[in-house]
């Protein structure tokens, strides 16, 4: 027997049962509700072949997430471990291998000393990848190993992801300064907009000059890193005034060596004190942030002083 004859006799067998079922049916009615539900069964027949065919796939180019530190891995991509509980990349690295719940990671890049300590959470931080759920670009894992345990310089050894998530990066990206030579600070724990000093001729409370005649005093403190955003300080304790805290308004001039020119350059910001965090011993590590700049008035001395807008 074939398909045809299949049908014809499960459509005549439904007929009869209708008929019989309903006696006051027409034959015509009942040969088309039979053909109407012979159609639905079909219909619902082929959607759930088709669910048992593709509804266990997942979109081209997602991964999930217990996969994606292997994908980073395959991926070679760059990962910035963030410093303890800030932004600042302490280091970047790859992943070598993802296996028994661990990750072995290579440094390629070191911009700061590993201040995570081990044991605790470290913050990684990588380009953005599709996931199920949505868009990820960090994730969460305890410092199993660092390189300042003196065992392997290059490498540190992470846990599995203990969560992933996708955090804002800064705006403006921090460089750190290598070559203290090239710039020269001058701070003052005063409001601009509110001050009466004559900046141009005050002496700083803080300064960052390692080529001073004046010695230690400011050759010691350094620049950190500096970004279109602000700056980082490694400062002396003992030149931090009492009123300079986090949040606290700060002026700042800043000479920065204008290799075409040949010469330094003067660059006048407002901005505030938005972290305070211990350094090296006797160092105090400091993060400002700009939020205005000012022109000078020209050779009556002076400054014309402008906030930065939200835009």
């Amino acid at each position: 027997m074939n398909i045809n004859e299949t049908i014809a006799s499960l459509r005549e067998s439904a007929s009869n049962f209708a008929a019989d079922f309903l006696p006051g049916l027409t034959p015509e009615t009942v040969r088309l509700a039979v053909a109407v539900t012979l159609g639905l069964v079909a219909v619902s027949l082929f959607l759930v072949a088709l669910r048992l065919l593709f509804g266990g796939r997942r979109k081209p180019g997602l991964a999930k997430r217990v996969n994606i530190a292997r994908t980073l891995q395959q991926q070679g991509a760059i990962i910035d471990l963030l410093g303890n509980g800030d932004e600042i990349v302490a280091v970047r690295f790859v992943i070598t291998a993802a296996a028994s719940g661990r990750l072995q990671c290579e440094i390629i890049e070191r911009l700061d000393v590993i201040r995570t300590p081990e044991g605790t959470d470290a913050v990684c931080v990588f380009a953005p990848v599709r996931a199920e759920g949505g868009q990820v670009n960090s994730f969460t894992a305890r410092l199993i190993e660092s390189d300042r345990s003196g065992r392997r310089v290059d490498r540190i050894t992470l846990a599995a992801p203990s969560g992933y998530a996708m955090i804002p990066r800064r705006r403006h990206t921090r460089k750190r300064v290598a070559d203290q030579q090239f710039i020269r600070v001058k701070l003052w724990a005063e409001d601009p907009y509110a001050s009466d000093i004559l900046f141009e001729d005050a002496a700083p409370h803080i300064g960052v000059n390692s080529l001073t005649p004046e010695g230690a005093n400011q050759s010691a403190n350094a620049v950190v890193n500096i970004s279109n955003g602000g700056l980082g300080l490694s400062v002396q304790d003992r030149f931090i005034p009492e009123t300079c805290a986090v949040g606290a308004a700060v002026t700042l001039n800043l000479f920065m060596f204008n290799f075409r020119e040949k010469t330094f350059k003067p660059y006048w910001y407002s901005g505030s004190v938005r972290s305070m965090k211990t350094g090296r011993p006797g160092f105090t590590r400091m993060g400002i942030e700009f939020d205005g700049s000012a022109q000078p008035l020209g050779p009556a001395g002076g400054l014309r002083w402008t906030r930065f807008s939200d835009d």
